[in-house]
């Protein structure tokens, strides 16, 4: 009787290999080929669509939008630091904000270059903002 070529193991597929086997075994459970054509995300986020800033709610799990950093401040001290931007399409305007990274992030987003920028809005004070986009 012949094996059902799906039920072979993993490590055979090419690209494969026995390391990177063993590591879809323990990360994800895939051992065998129907294992991996049978394995499907928890979650898949749409990133085809963009936004327009007036388009933005908090109700929004996700967001894409393009635009540019007009400016970009740090506030607080110490712990408490964080860098504010903001960021502007032709339809308006919107805050980002990151707690971590403050250092490298200002040394790597110039204002007035045109960015595309994908996260969760958020609602603080009363004004949406997308925090660590």
């Amino acid at each position: 009787m012949q094996q059902n070529p799906l039920d072979s193991p993993i490590q055979f597929l090419k690209g494969v290999g026995p390391k990177r086997g063993e590591l879809l075994k323990k990360e994800l459970g895939i051992t065998t080929y129907n294992d991996l054509l049978t394995f499907y995300p928890f979650r898949y986020v749409d990133r085809s669509k963009y936004y327009k800033i007036n388009e933005v709610r908090s109700d929004i799990p996700y967001i894409q939008i393009k635009g540019k950093v007009i400016s970009m401040d740090s506030k607080g001290k110490q712990r408490g630091k964080r860098l504010v931007a903001l960021f502007k399409d032709d339809t308006g305007i919107i805050e980002l904000v990151w707690f971590r990274g403050v250092r490298w992030i200002q040394n790597s987003i110039k204002p007035g270059v045109e960015y595309v920028l994908f996260g969760k809005p958020n609602i603080y004070n009363g004004r949406i903002n997308i925090p660590h986009p």
